[in-house]
């Protein structure tokens, strides 16, 4: 271990450097792009692809739209430089 004490108030910046760990949230965007590729390469008629296309009818809710799967994965995707191929209008069922 690496006998980093309480007492010393580290920031977590510099134990994550001391222990050689990723940010979270640099595991979680990871994460998120492996399950997006797993579903890309599946066949069209598979049913956790189809999920991700399906268009939910009704009267949506009131006020800012819930954040989406889909949404946080175009933002891992625009910043990382990758958003021209894949989040071009017609990927994944969207308009936009």
């Amino acid at each position: 271990m690496h006998e980093v004490k309480l007492n010393e108030r580290k920031k977590s910046e510099e134990l994550r450097e001391l222990l050689g760990l990723e940010p979270i949230t640099l595991m979680i965007k990871k994460s998120r792009l492996r399950w997006f590729g797993y579903v890309e390469r599946k066949d069209d008629n598979d049913w956790v692809k189809r999920c991700i296309t399906w268009k939910v009818e009704g009267i949506g809710q009131s006020g800012r739209p819930k954040k989406t799967w889909w949404d946080c994965v175009k933002n891992d995707l625009e910043s990382l430089g990758l958003c021209e191929r894949l989040c071009s209008p017609g990927i994944n069922g969207e308009e936009n």
